[in-house]
């Protein structure tokens, strides 16, 4: 016998090279696939729960005559032709049972059925002291169920957590509205599920057969494209087709018939699999699988009686790896629920092919962490292919994480107020799209598309990895933070923020890392750009309105329009200003670091400002090149256009290390300083002045400056 260990606590015993159905973990969370809304009926004769024949009691007593005899109604209707059950109104004592998650002690759910449930049917959770337990059980061989209506409320308020269940941490999370463990074809229609120690809904998986493949089973070498055998170093290949057939009768249920690899040893990286007929034809190669299969896992061809699989591997020796065949929940959707007040998560999921959540309220999920109202979070099995649309988020810790798994669309949801929404690293294809995130906070790291979202006194923060892209943010009193942590890593794009009437917070945008490219960015009001920057970073297409001072991150900045702004060159690295429109609008540097070129701008003034357009106070280098400076004002102004150097600061040790002033316009309407350098400092190095014209304006310079073809036009 061979034990396996699976990380939520789940224990397969092995007797030869055969595995028992196993059952998830209360610990393994759940996960999910794809499609849009179903109909919550199974058409066909309904059945209304006759309470005396089967000794059910609906006000609320005789938990265990009350749960016995609606299991007993369902297996009933559906060996007599039934589709729907009816549960009358009233409430239904559902037993606690003798024992941790109990199969007498709640709703066994059966094929081909819709539970009816009215808006006063009510099936309530006897008060008990296990760790885990159920209202409704869907399992593995369930296929076409429907839930609909009514309330499953648990016993959150009068448990008793004091118990702790055997080999179990006391932590009383996994008691649960509903729990499945790889059915087929569910629909959960408007429902309540209120007030249970775990979860609302909880979806998992079975493991249906597993075996071994050792290294008696495995011969060095690896397989060509077309199947064939080949010699190649540091790959080895299983050789037992009678191991790796597809005889056994579990695989003639196509639920079943999937394949995927499990606890390497002796083995690294990931694995090929490649499908073959009985006569040795060649079906296809699926490369590349992941021995984590929380990404996907393989489904077997219709055609295929055997596969191989193809390992990394040096050597032959201690290569134990185990192959699984698992039922998923596959299939779900869970609609126009309302689901809160549960102590771990509003749904967990944790094993799941094609999950569609739509069109629910989930709020109010607080207790005991990780407190989410959604948690994609697979540890064994598959969480691929989910659809979260059309959803109301409200006042739970942790409003949605997506920690595992792949291939998400949650599109259309609104969020807040408060709690927290993550994408982590681990995540796979995750699509957040047309959702309004309000005083929500937004944590992603890689693989993420963040398209057209709302904040509302919100935070987003992009860190990261491959495959970022952040398209369409409108945000109201809200920050975004970039942090790249691979060159170009984050794609962003048509970002816009503003404050909302008589705020005082402050957002706008940050940025540290690697490169990073931003594209058509507008900020208004409170709102800022901040961050280090880093000089290869591209800035395109900016709107700054009424902005307040800010310290520009360091990068190449294109084709930007300031309105009533004042910037700060300071950030470490290489900053360039390329096609700026300046309305009323100052830039000045006081950073020894500062290496700041200003070019091809044009600078507008319809009111008196209090200093210099520009003005470099510190820079280790900065360049005022072909721009155009129009001061229209009538005010008699006692300072330059252009100042190189603190005021006073004429033998003071110069903090201005190089400065190039060349190709300008500058014109004012009143005759004024246009460019003064006489402040650089003692042992300031000459400052090249050349080819500027000066239109009523006039020069100011150090005796060393190279002076050269500067025009000066009187009116």
């Amino acid at each position: 016998m061979k034990k396996w260990i699976i990380p939520a606590a789940l224990v397969l015993m092995l007797t030869g090279s055969s595995a028992a159905a196993i059952n998830a973990s209360p610990a393994n969370h759940s996960a999910a696939k794809q499609k849009i809304g179903k109909t919550s009926s199974i058409d066909g004769p309904v059945y209304t729960l006759d309470l005396k024949r089967f000794g059910v009691y609906n006000d609320g007593t005789h938990a265990d005559s009350t749960t016995n005899g609606i299991n007993a109604a369902l297996r009933w209707a559906q060996a007599n032709g039934y589709k729907t059950l009816q549960i009358p109104d009233g409430t239904y004592l559902i037993s606690k049972g003798i024992k941790e998650a109990d199969p007498d002690a709640r709703i066994n759910m059966v094929s081909n059925m819709t539970l009816l449930l009215s808006d006063k049917t009510v099936l309530q959770k006897e008060t008990n002291g296990f760790e885990i337990y159920s209202v409704i059980y869907l399992g593995p061989d369930v296929t076409n169920a429907v839930i609909k209506g009514g309330t499953l409320r648990g016993d959150r308020d009068t448990h008793d957590y004091s118990q702790k269940g055997p080999g179990l941490d006391g932590t009383h999370e996994w008691g649960d509205g509903i729990f499945t463990e790889g059915p087929q074809n569910v629909v959960i229609d408007g429902v309540k599920i209120l007030n249970f120690t775990g979860d609302g809904i909880e979806t998992g998986g079975a493991a249906i057969y597993g075996q071994y493949i050792t290294s008696k089973d495995v011969e060095t070498g690896g397989i060509d494209d077309n199947g064939n055998p080949i010699p190649q170093k540091g790959k080895v290949r299983s050789n037992n087709y009678n191991v790796e057939n597809f005889s056994n009768p579990i695989y003639q249920n196509a639920h079943y018939r999937n394949l995927m690899m499990w606890l390497p040893n002796g083995v690294t990286g990931y694995y090929d699999l490649f499908y073959y007929r009985k006569d040795g034809s060649f079906i296809k190669a699926e490369k590349n699988q992941h021995f984590n299969s929380t990404w996907g896992y393989s489904h077997i061809p219709q055609d295929a009686d055997y596969f191989r699989v193809v390992f990394n591997a040096n050597s032959t020796k201690n290569v134990n790896v185990n192959r699984m065949s698992v039922a998923v929940t596959e299939n779900m959707t869970i609609q126009n629920c309302d689901i809160g007040f549960n102590r771990r998560q509003g749904i967990t999921v944790g094993a799941t092919d094609n999950l569609q959540i739509i069109n629910n309220r989930i709020h109010d999920i607080s207790g005991t962490d990780p407190q989410s109202g959604i948690d994609i979070e697979p540890g064994f099995y598959p969480a691929i292919h989910t659809l979260i649309k059309g959803n109301q988020f409200n006042n739970n810790v942790i409003q949605m994480v997506l920690s595992y798994g792949g291939d998400a669309t949650v599109t259309d949801n609104y969020f807040g107020p408060g709690g927290q929404f993550s994408v982590n690293p681990s995540y796979i294809g995750a699509l957040v799209q047309n959702n309004t995130f309000d005083h929500t906070d937004v944590d992603a790291f890689g693989n993420t598309q963040f398209l057209q979202n709302k904040l509302i006194s919100s935070s987003a923060k992009f860190e990261g990895g491959l495959n970022v892209t952040v398209d369409g943010i409108d945000g109201t009193d809200s920050s975004v933070g970039f942090t790249q942590t691979v060159k170009n890593g984050i794609q962003a794009s048509n970002l816009s923020f503003k404050s909302s009437s008589n705020s005082t917070s402050t957002g706008g945008i940050s940025v540290d890392g690697m490169p990073i490219t931003l594209t058509n960015i507008t900020l208004k009001e409170n709102n800022s750009f901040s961050g280090n920057g880093n000089s290869q970073n591209a800035y395109n297409n900016l709107t700054l309105t009424n902005t307040p001072e800010m310290s520009l991150p360091a990068g190449v900045y294109t084709n930007a329009t300031s309105s009533n702004g004042v910037f700060e060159l300071n950030n470490p690295g290489k900053t360039v200003l390329n096609k700026w429109r300046f309305n009323d609008s100052t830039l000045y540097t006081y950073s020894l670091n500062t290496q700041a070129t200003i070019q091809n701008s044009t600078f507008t003034y319809t009111k008196d400002l209090t200093g210099p357009t520009i003005v470099a106070l510190q820079a280790k280098a900065i360049n005022v090149l072909n721009n155009t400076f129009t001061d229209i004002t009538k005010v008699k102004a006692d300072h330059a256009i252009i100042q190189i150097g603190r005021d006073y600061s004429a033998t003071d040790p110069t903090s201005i290390y190089a400065a190039s002033v060349k190709g300008n316009t500058i014109q004012a309407k009143v005759n004024r300083e246009g460019i003064d350098t006489i402040n650089g400092g003692k042992a300031a190095p000459p400052y090249d002045i050349e080819n500027n014209t000066l239109i009523n304006t006039t020069l100011h310079l150090k005796a060393s400056d190279i002076n050269k073809n500067n025009q000066i036009i009187k009116p």
